[in-house]
């Protein structure tokens, strides 16, 4: 079994609360391939940083 660390990669659902967006919004960013993930025994795995940045970016977008 591959090992990721958790300190470094969330699940989905961990992203978009990270992000401030709803878990549909990380789907729909996965599928049109602006969101990266990878995928360890069949569980998908987003960089926190990502996430971060993600939440970052609505933010700025909120404050205009």
């Amino acid at each position: 079994m591959t090992r990721i660390d958790t300190a470094d990669y969330v699940r989905p659902t961990t992203a978009a609360r990270i992000a401030g967006v709803h878990r549909s919004r990380i789907d729909q960013l996965l599928t049109a391939g602006e969101l990266a993930s990878v995928e360890i025994d069949g569980h998908r795995f987003i960089r926190r940083r990502d996430a971060e940045r993600l939440r970052d970016e609505v933010a700025a977008r909120r404050a205009e």
